[in-house]
């Protein structure tokens, strides 16, 4: 078995690039620390309220409403227009601005060209073809800069078959298909959204030899009420509403991985890259409801049943008078280079100048934009506003606080990826964490937060700094505790980190803790939900926002203070609020869950788990250790190199299994799931692979590998952290 190297560090040095990383820790570590004349005599919490209270709910609609006035999908005019004015707004309130471009290569629908799917008869006759445009039910919808619904990174190809429904395109969703005899091979197949990432549809769908896919938004998963609450009268997405995105699969420019995409660096060709290769289109519930309906073959299970006012088939093909009528999907998309922009700003710290703390939000949207991800753009900008008023009055933060606006990530996290590959040694020395919002009021339900098991301490503190927008006697905390419990009851839930947003490039290649934080609906009421109804349609507007999601801006003011008093925190407290037990707590659980899950399979294959768990132990000691050098006043420096250097010792730079460029070896999106997270990933999917495959023992050989590197990764963290080493 070939060990993998693990270390904090992108190069090809493999042991020197570790000592590179570990260097840089003792040479930190033997500087002079801070005394305590460098700390301001007016305690933290106090200094966060005044900040606190100069953000304004009635300046953060204004913003949106700027924000949201065009269409502003990545490399337009507007998108750049926009990236300009946040520039100069930031650089008014006294960050240092830079607006950085890379080219990146993008995709668009050709003009003049069909982008869709049609029904034919025998003869070949168009006798239903599907919208080209959504249906415009507001007057602010209106706009010639509008993209049509379209699949990025689509080829451009034409196909006609069979049809054949596949429920969410889940792997187990086309195996169940084969165990009925049912076969997608060379047949087009249709796909309700939900569940997994559309790009993993489109994977799956080629997979299992589908020819095109089509993709649409099922009633009981985006609109499960009568017409008359659906948008633009109520929340829910309307029957004639679109959902548009990318399907292509990992993040950053496919044409320079590892690298930024910039002048000097070489481009692979298209030939080099993998890409997908079937049409792929999304239509309407109501175009879908056209070839749905007619479909032939056995009954869907009732769990594939969906919203649609028809009994669901599988196909293939259609029944009746209609057997020889086929579906034809052409697409025809252009992929081209174009330049994208990312805002960066930044507030130096007067004690600590070179550690950061990081805020982003991305600046894209598919059309106007108005939860995503502009209501996060709007909140930043109010986070800026809040910490530059304190700034020309004289306050410096104790560490450098940086925000982010990033481009391009509706089609892979192009912005961020691209800056993170850019800085990536910059990040490994000086990053504290990274704060995400994307499109953070999906709701006003409760906080809900994803992160590195570091940064709950911080979280839970900044939560409680802040009022519940629906009843002022309560802190956000407060609320997420009774909403969202962890399974100890003590404090909310945070799960781990998947993949679909700008926290994953610094959670997956520069090992920054990071963390993504929104407000949401009730979950648990509508779980089928996986975004909010107008998720990516021309119906995400400002009108939106303020008639059914967010009238007074109160959401969003206590995101923005949530978001804004966890960079705070971190940039001003002395010693950083980071606790390395919550990681050993985190680890404990993802044995748990691989016990309960697999652990008969792997006992019959005569595996233990022993050497895991006694690798988990070692790092509850030091993590345990960690706690009693918090005292002792020479080690404050100490104690924070350590906290912001632990989440590097998980990266292995030569990545996951199949994908090179996930490095995080304890959490990391789920192979068969990008927007979902899997605790140990490299085991976990090896182990999905050999539960599915049965006896072969290759894939029981690779679980054992994983296993290894898995028992490596979390022991080098726990020397990591012994404070006698």
């Amino acid at each position: 078995m070939q060990q993998r190297s693990y270390c904090g560090y992108s190069g090809r040095g493999g042991a020197n690039s570790c000592s590179i990383y570990r260097g840089y820790l003792v040479r930190r570590t033997v500087h002079k620390c801070q005394n305590k004349e460098d700390i301001s005599p007016v305690p933290v919490k106090v200094r966060l309220q005044d900040v606190l209270a100069e953000m304004s709910a009635d300046d953060i609609e204004r913003n949106l409403r700027n924000l949201t006035l065009k269409p502003h999908h990545a490399s337009s005019s507007r998108n750049t227009e926009l990236a300009h004015f946040i520039k100069d707004q930031w650089k008014g309130y006294g960050f240092e601005v830079k607006l950085i471009r890379y080219n990146v290569l993008l995709s668009f629908p050709e003009k003049g060209k069909i982008n869709g799917a049609s029904l034919q008869d025998g003869s070949g006759k168009v006798q239903y073809q599907t919208a080209k445009d959504e249906k415009v039910l507001e007057p602010s919808e209106e706009s010639s800069d509008a993209l049509p619904p379209f699949s990025a990174f689509s080829p451009t190809g034409k196909e006609k078959g069979d049809l054949i429904y596949v429920n969410y395109g889940r792997h187990d969703d086309f195996k169940l298909l084969l165990s009925k005899n049912v076969n997608c091979s060379g047949r087009i197949v249709i796909v309700r959204y939900g569940h997994v990432f559309r790009g993993d549809k489109v994977t799956n769908a080629q997979k299992f030899g589908a020819k095109a896919i089509l993709i649409y938004n099922d009633p009981q998963d985006f609109a499960p009420v009568p017409d008359e609450d659906l948008y633009p009268h109520g929340w829910w997405l309307p029957r004639t509403g679109v959902q548009r995105g990318s399907i292509l699969m990992g993040t950053g420019d496919p044409l320079t991985p590892r690298y930024p995409s910039k002048d000097g660096v070489l481009r692979k060709s298209s030939s080099e890259i993998k890409m997908p290769y079937i049409p792929a289109h999304p239509i309407s519930a109501k175009d879908a409801e056209q070839f749905l309906r007619l479909l032939g073959g056995e009954k869907a299970p009732d769990d594939w049943q969906g919203g649609l006012d028809i009994t669901y088939h599988l196909g293939p093909g259609f029944t009746g008078n209609y057997t020889d009528w086929k579906v034809e999907v052409e697409t025809n998309n252009n992929h081209t280079r174009r330049d994208i922009s990312n805002v960066i700003a930044t507030l130096k710290g007067s004690v600590e100048p070179d550690r950061l703390v990081l805020l982003g939000n991305h600046r894209d949207a598919w059309v106007f934009g108005g939860i995503d991800p502009s209501s996060g753009t709007a909140c930043l900008m109010e986070i800026a506003k809040a910490l530059g008023t304190k700034y020309i009055q004289g306050w410096r933060p104790r560490r450098s606080i940086v925000l982010c606006s990033w481009g391009g990530e509706e089609y892979g996290l192009l912005g961020s990826t691209e800056w993170v590959e850019d800085n990536i040694h910059l990040l490994y020395q000086r990053a504290v964490a990274y704060l995400n919002v994307d499109s953070p009021i999906r709701g006003n339900y409760s906080l809900y937060v994803r992160a590195s098991p570091l940064l709950h301490k911080v979280l839970f503190s900044a939560s409680k700094q802040v009022k519940n927008p629906l009843d002022i006697d309560q802190s956000v905390y407060e609320n997420w505790l009774d909403k969202f419990p962890a399974s100890n009851g003590r404090t909310p839930k945070i799960p781990p980190l998947g993949s679909g947003s700008d926290y994953s490039p610094f959670c997956q290649r520069a090992g920054v803790p990071s963390a993504d934080i929104r407000y949401v609906f009730d979950m648990r009421q509508f779980h089928n939900i996986t975004s909010y109804p107008t998720y990516h349609s021309i119906h995400d507007t400002f009108a939106y926002v303020k008639k059914f999601v967010d009238p007074h801006f109160t959401t969003h003011l206590a995101i923005a203070q949530v978001w804004g008093s966890t960079a705070f925190l971190l940039a001003e407290t002395p010693l950083l609020p980071i606790n390395c037990s919550d990681y050993a707590t985190a680890l404990n659980k993802g044995v748990l869950d691989i016990e309960r899950k697999y652990g008969s399979a792997l006992a019959k294959n005569g595996i233990s788990l022993e050497y895991l768990n006694k690798a988990v132990k070692e790092f509850e000691e030091g993590a345990e250790s960690m706690q009693t050098l918090i005292e002792i006043p020479w080690s404050l420096s100490f104690i924070n190199d350590r906290l912001t250097g632990l989440e590097k010792n998980f990266l292995n730079p030569e990545g996951l299994p199949g994908r090179p460029l996930y490095w995080h070896s304890i959490f990391a999106p789920s192979l068969h799931n990008s927007y979902a997270s899997a605790t140990f990933p490299g085991l976990h999917d090896a182990l999905v692979d050999a539960v599915n495959n049965g006896a072969q023992n290759s894939t029981w050989v690779l679980v054992k590998e994983e296993l290894s590197n898995t028992i490596v990764a979390i022991e080098w963290a726990a020397q990591f952290l012994n404070s006698n080493v």
